[in-house]
């Protein structure tokens, strides 16, 4: 296998700005600081990871992402309504933070907080996620490739740029 081009099981590092297809507005942008992922390892959205597959160092595009192969359709029905004394005391609680609760069935379920009535003092969640539903359009530009190592292969994620910055 080749470290010049992006393939599973290599970290990639990349600069992107993600916009809304619809409409062109910014969501979010890497700026100074590109974003790593371990290729192969579903790090990120479905719809990015294949059109990078194959991209070199240098490598710039803008790689369209239908909401199916990003985060999904968005999930019919309201959500939910949860009394702010649900939550622990100290825990900020601010629109669009992803949440993970146990149910009954000791089964993770995840959540994202999509609205706070202080009012009502009621917190909303649904499961689905800020960006289900939505077409999206990263521009990417490829700065970095690497061979994962084997503690990443076996973690599934990279551990920082070079590796070894990370700690379980």
């Amino acid at each position: 296998m080749s470290n010049s081009i992006v393939a599973d099981d290599m970290v990639v590092s990349f600069n992107y700005t993600l916009r809304r297809a619809s409409d062109n507005e910014v969501l979010d942008a890497s700026e100074d600081e590109p974003m790593f992922y371990l290729h192969g390892a579903s790090n990120i959205v479905p719809g990015l990871e294949r059109q990078l597959t194959g991209r070199a160092v240098g490598d710039k595009l803008t790689a369209n992402v239908p909401a199916a192969e990003a985060y999904g359709e968005k999930e019919p029905g309201d959500p939910q309504r949860v009394p702010m004394d649900a939550f622990p005391e100290d825990m900020p609680l601010v629109e669009g933070m992803p949440l993970i609760a146990e149910g009954p069935d000791g089964e993770h379920h995840h959540f994202f907080i999509v609205g706070v009535d202080e009012e009502d003092e009621v917190v909303l969640i649904d499961s689905n996620h800020p960006l289900a539903g939505v077409d999206l359009a990263f521009e990417v530009e490829i700065v970095a490739l690497r061979a994962a190592t084997a503690e990443e292969l076996e973690h599934g994620h990279p551990h920082g740029p070079d590796g070894h910055s990370h700690h379980h």
